[in-house]
């Protein structure tokens, strides 16, 4: 019985670990996309040139000068959605220096501009990963703490987060009025 617990258990983290090798692969295939949000969509959606539009939002929303230099493998429109809000534009960057160019003058040209957001493509999986560690990155921040999200694990001081080593133990209320 012992031994098919075992085999059982072997295959579970041979599953596992395959599951994380492909969800690598794919974030490595994802890697020149961003993705667009907030763009006004035109009235006559399917003859919109998303790559102009990509362009013009490059130039004048992140003021990055010759975006009409950049060139993309691919852009367009994702499904409609639920909200009415416009549907997000997923860009594909030839050139690995354009999409970071892009990428890192989002924080400090759109801190003002709430209504657009410009964001690095995973899968859905590493995103939900990613959405649900937000609200601790927030809070090692808001304590003062150098922590930042890389892929689906938040660094801080450059080293991997750890609760058990990097938190203070919670203090223990003794009932006297005092923590111990």
């Amino acid at each position: 019985m012992r031994v098919v617990e075992n085999y059982t258990q072997d295959i579970e983290i041979d599953s596992n670990n395959i599951r994380e090798d492909f969800l690598k692969l794919q974030s490595h295939s994802m890697k020149y996309n961003l993705i667009f949000g907030g763009i006004p969509q035109t009235l006559d959606d399917d003859h919109e040139d998303t790559e102009a539009v990509i362009k013009n939002f490059i130039e004048k929303e992140l003021e990055i000068p010759n975006a009409d230099a950049i060139q993309f493998q691919n852009v367009h429109r994702l499904r409609k959605r639920r909200d009415g809000k416009p549907r997000n534009i997923i860009a594909r960057f030839t050139n690995y220096r354009d999409h970071e160019r892009v990428r890192k003058s989002v924080p400090n040209k759109l801190k003002s501009k709430p209504q657009f957001s410009v964001n690095q493509q995973y899968p859905t999986e590493i995103s939900n990963r990613r959405k649900a560690l937000i609200p601790k990155l927030k809070e090692l921040q808001r304590r003062g703490t150098k922590a930042s999200l890389i892929y689906d694990q938040i660094m801080v001081d450059g080293q991997p987060y750890n609760p058990s080593r990097d938190e203070p133990p919670n203090p223990i209320h003794n009932g006297r009025g005092n923590y111990s």
